[in-house]
């Protein structure tokens, strides 16, 4: 009984069980035949209704596959469609080809989901862009930021993932607005797990991915630890030639800069740890390159293209969380930018490197071990403009608002915070390697441009702040022939520099268009050569803090010793390329410069084989003097020349030979200029002379100039010595002392010249004198003296054989019979020997040597033409020689007329030219008297001679005869008794016999005295002045002219009637 009751309720016990397994088998069964057969169509039809609904689009399901005793999920052609109002709604917005999902049975045991395999083949998302803020998903991101955020759950959430494989999926973004499109395809990610489970926090996770963007491809490896204490990662992000003219329109490139071409490659690994407790530490290393760019830049004034063949930065280590300094080095290749239509680049470096950049962010420290450019190319061309083609490149084609930066410009800056710290950079070494420069110049015609060849620059311990000197060392080859070579420290806050300088023909004629706008001359050719230190020390205020707080600045101090030399020069004038100056060389040794103060010292100065086209133009000022451009005038020296003459003020001068220019106020005593020349040498001067202040022109010639002066300082006076030739033919010579630096110029300056022919002086006796010169030779001895700023000069002047030619029209010449000041200056060789003593004030404003000297010649030319006697006079210790007086009644001439008579027939003996003419005088008011007792003495004296020659003695002259007092009453009275006039009688009627002072008075009373006998007086006196000049003065009697007598009447006269006038022809 016992059994059958044990076995009974075994058996309802397994009944049971089998009842509750066959249940749950039902159940099972069931359930798989639901999930089989029934469940996927219904979720398929509710999973459509649903997403449809939700995503307010048309939503599509192939097929849904469920294995419920696999736990297995498969969904197969699932699409999410436009719109069906959109432009695109036969597209899919969404789509994959399959989804495969494997539920692990662990998720019981774990109470978590566990994932053992997760798969998404041919996903695809297809993005549009149809506006500029509006995509064909706006609508969702909206819908989803309106829905409230569901508040999370406390607690971790657990989970756990493998195999995670992502195949063939791909990314499409049209964008209408930009009418482009963009492709990420062949998408491929694998994700061996990822769980935050304690067993698996501790296992790297190592995602992979790849696709292929825009056709390049792209790769991300990595290894991860999320969930540990200490949290672990790292990144490998590989790029190959993604092509940046895909996406260059979503880059912030600017208008009119257009990218042709660009390429990406990378190979960077990102490291992320986290210490529990700590920052995170983000570690970037790797390379990454952009090769092939090509960028063509219109938005600049000279478009240009720009090439870059390869951009390669090395991370050695970028701390993105600045914990440590960065470092990483960059190397940049064939760099070039070429000029629209240009087939040569106007810049190309072939490489650029960057050594040990070392970036300390907390510290606000930037260091690099080294920056080399090698063979560094730069063309540059400097426009007609004056502007640099290469600044032309970088310079926008949009005009600044003036205005409007204007008012920015005058509203005070806000007060900002201080920003602590400001940067340092530091770069040990920046290296110039073989680089070339060519400089062109297009405001200069026909000029050869400067070519840099060899240029080799190393600059060391380079601060940028600029307080630590620089070390510096240059070379370079400049257009073959030259070189420049440089060496020394550097240093701009504040200025200081010390550099040892060997400069040796460097060209200098490229150069020039930089001081075009201040010289109106052209260099066709020159170069420089120094050798010698250059220092320059800024001082206290040069740096911004000192001028910020409003210090006044140390001037900056500029020193140079050394040697230089310019050889080769050839100065030509702008405007008409005719020479102005040349010379081969000018050596200048010993050169001691400084600004503050001022002293410029040079030890010697050599000049060799020197030109000069000396001009006075026809304002009377030097040509010269237009080769800096002049701030009123901007015309060049022949321009100045080709301006028409306006006449200069007449310089000061007395009518007398002896000219003294009036004595202005002294201005305030100048100081001693701080030059120093030890002596300026000259070999070979040549100077082309032209005055075109008169008309015709003036043109000399110096030729064969040679000389020293020297020392030329402020406290010694300088000898000079200068020897050449006028014309090449008349010899040239100057020599004496100057003080040109000192307070004052003092001077003594002796000159003189040989034998200078006179025709080329035409130019000045036309417009002063009224003739041209047909021959003639001038030679001339000067003494120049000046102290204390006067002037004193002699000039001896020697003409030989001046004669004047064919008569000028000039209003400025003298209204004078010049032929008659020639020939009265003239000797009988035809010489004429000047002496002109002048004088003046230097200080006087109006002061000109020149001027003084032509008034003190044409003074000169006027007495001798209008005085000429007093010019005579001169050359005999100032005698009159115009006039000779005689006794009252007589016609003998006086032994002191004969004097003046041996000395005028000196003076005409000497002139051949001149011809004199006598004018005899007689005197009505005191000669008639004595000329009555001349006619009674010659009376007696005839009636002596008619007796003695009756005795038989003979007489040359009357004049010989000699009547002794005796004598004279014997033959009074036979004169008296032979007279025809009433004479007193006795009482019978006969001539009374009359003492001898009675028949002498009576005789005078009746000798006639009157014009006819005066006339004949003064010609008698003019006829015995003719003889003496012609038998005593051996004058030819053809040169001599007696004229028609004057008798003169009354006593208030200036001169004496009873005289001899002179006057030259």
């Amino acid at each position: 009984m016992s059994s059958l009751t044990t076995f009974l309720h075994r058996f309802i016990r397994h009944r049971r069980f089998l009842i509750g397994l066959s249940v749950f088998a039902g159940i099972i069964i069931l359930f798989g035949l639901l999930s089989y057969f029934w469940l996927p169509g219904y979720a398929k039809a509710k999973l459509e209704e649903a997403l449809s609904e939700v995503l307010h689009r048309p939503v599509t399901v192939q097929s849904i596959d469920i294995q419920p005793y696999t736990l297995e999920l498969t969904i197969r052609g699932f699409r999410i469609g436009e719109k069906e109002t959109s432009v695109d709604a036969d597209k899919n917005l969404f789509s994959f080809d399959e989804l495969y999902l494997d539920l692990s049975i662990a998720s019981i045991a774990h109470r978590a989901p566990v994932i053992s395999s997760v798969s998404l083949k041919g996903p695809a998302m297809r993005l549009v862009r149809e506006a500029q803020q509006q995509f064909n998903i706006t609508d969702l991101i909206e819908d989803f930021m309106k829905r409230p955020r569901e508040e999370e759950e406390g607690g971790k959430s657990m989970f756990s993932v493998r195999n995670i494989v992502i195949e063939d999926g791909r990314f499409e973004f049209v964008d209408h607005v930009k009418k482009s499109q963009q492709e990420i395809s062949d998408i491929q990610i694998g994700v061996p797990f990822i769980a935050n489970f304690e067993s698996a926090e501790e296992t790297w996770v190592e995602p992979r991915f790849s696709a292929k963007v825009n056709g390049a491809p792209f790769n991300l490896t990595g290894k991860l630890r999320p969930f540990t204490t200490n949290r672990e990662a790292t990144l490998e992000i590989r790029l190959s030639d993604v092509d940046l003219t895909r996406i260059d329109e979503y880059s912030p490139i600017p208008v009119g800069i257009h990218l042709l071409s660009g390429y990406v490659d990378s190979e960077l690994l990102l490291t992320f740890t986290q210490v529990d407790g700590q920052s995170p530490a983000l570690v970037l290393t790797g390379n990454a390159a952009l090769k092939k760019l090509k960028v063509e830049n219109h938005s600049v004034e000279a478009p240009y293209a720009a090439t870059l063949g390869e951009f390669n930065v090395q991370l050695t280590e970028i701390n993105l969380n600045a914990v440590k300094s960065s470092r990483a080095a960059i190397v940049l290749t064939e760099i070039a930018v070429t000029p629209e239509g240009s087939a040569e680049p106007t810049l190309s470096l072939p490489k650029l490197a960057l050594e040990e950049i070392v970036v300390d962010i907390r510290q606000k420290n930037v260091s690099l071990r080294a920056a080399t450019l090698d063979r560094f190319n730069v063309s540059l061309r400097r426009h007609k403009d004056g502007r640099l083609d290469l600044a032309k490149l970088f310079t926008p084609i949009t005009p600044i608002n003036r205005a409007e930066k204007a008012s920015q410009s005058s509203t005070p800056p806000s007060p900002k915070a201080d920003s602590g710290k400001p940067w340092t950079v530091k770069l040990g070494s920046f290296k110039l390697a073989d680089a070339a420069l060519r400089f062109e110049d297009a405001t200069l015609p026909d000029v050869a441009p400067m070519v840099v060849n060899t240029l080799d620059l190393a600059v060391n311990q380079i601060d940028f702040s600029g307080a630590t000197p620089s070390q510096l060392e240059l070379k370079a080859e400049v257009n073959k022939t030259g070189s420049l070579e440089t060496k020394g420290s550097l240093a701009w806050a504040p200025v200081a520099a010390d550099l040892a300088v060997n400069a040796k023909d460097v060209d200098l004629v490229a150069l020039q268009g930089w001081a075009g706008d201040r010289l109106n001359v052209l260099f066709s050719r020159g170069a420089l050569s120094f050798r010698g230190k250059i220092k320059a020390d800024g001082g206290k205020g040069q740096e911004r803090p000192e001028r910020a707080r409003g210090e006044k600045a140390s001037p900056l101090k500029v020193a140079v010793r050394g040697d230089g030399r310019l050889t080769n020069f050839n100065m030509l004038d702008k405007a008409d390329a005719t020479n102005l100056m040349r010379w081969r060389s000018v050596d200048i040794k010993g050169i001691e410069f400084a600004n503050e103060p001022l002293s410029i010292n040079a030890a010697a100065i050599t000049l060799t084989d020197f030109f000069a086209h000396v001009v006075i133009t026809p304002q009377g000022e030097l040509n010269l003097k237009y080769i800096v451009r002049q701030e009123e005038t901007a015309v060049s020296p022949s321009q100045a020349a080709a301006a028409p003459a306006t006449e200069p003020e007449p310089a000061r001068a007395s009518p007398e030979i002896s000219p003294a220019a009036p004595v202005p106020s002294q201005p305030p005593p100048r100081k001693n200029l701080p030059i120093s020349i030890g002596r300026i040498v000259m070999q070979g001067g040549h100077v082309n002379f032209q005055d075109q202040f008169i008309q015709p022109n003036y043109r000399a010639y110096l030729t064969d100039l040679a000389g020293r002066i020297g020392p030329l300082n402020p406290r010694k006076t300088g000898e000079v010595d200068i020897r050449g030739a006028v014309d090449k033919t008349a010899p040239l010579k100057i020599s004496g002392s100057v003080d040109a630096f000192g307070r004052e110029l003092n001077l003594d300056i002796t000159a003189s010249a040989k034998g200078i022919d006179m025709p080329t002086f035409s130019p000045y006796s036309g417009k002063y004198i009224g003739y041209a010169i047909e021959k003639g030779k001038l030679s001339v001895d000067v003494h120049y003296h000046v102290e204390h700023g006067e002037l004193t000069a002699e000039n001896s002047i020697f003409l030989d054989q001046l004669t004047f030619g064919e008569k000028i029209e000039s209003p400025d010449a003298v209204s004078i019979p010049v032929n008659l000041a020639l020939a009265l200056l003239k000797n009988r060789r035809g010489e004429i020997d000047i002496r002109l003593p002048i004088s003046g004030s230097i200080n006087d404003p109006k002061f000109s040597l020149g001027g003084i000297i032509v008034k003190a010649i044409l003074n000169l030319l006027t007495k001798a033409a209008t005085a000429p006697f007093t010019v005579l006079g001169s050359l005999f210790g100032g005698e009159e020689l115009s006039e000779i007086n005689f006794t009252a009644g007589e016609v003998k001439i006086p032994p002191e007329a004969e004097e003046r008579l041996q000395k005028l027939a000196q003076a005409l003996t000497d002139r051949p030219a001149l011809n004199l003419e006598v004018t005899g005088h007689a005197d009505a008011s005191i000669d008639p008297e004595p000329l009555k007792r001349r006619v009674l003495e010659r009376k007696i004296k005839a009636e002596k001679l008619s007796a003695d020659i009756k005795k038989g003695k003979s007489y040359d002259s009357l004049e010989d005869v000699t009547v002794t007092p005796e004598e004279y009453e014997k033959y009074l009275e036979q004169v008296y008794k032979d007279a025809k006039f009433e004479k007193p009688k006795n009482f019978i009627g006969l001539s009374k016999s009359l003492p001898a002072e009675e028949m002498e008075k009576l005789m005078l009373a009746n000798i006639d005295a009157g014009d006819a006998e005066l006339q004949e007086l003064a010609e008698s006196r003019a006829v015995s002045a003719r003889d003496w000049l012609i038998q005593q003065g051996k004058i030819p009697d053809a040169r001599i002219f007696v004229l028609s007598p004057k008798v003169e009447a009354g006593t208030n006269r200036e001169k004496a009637g009873n005289r001899v006038e002179f006057s030259l022809r």
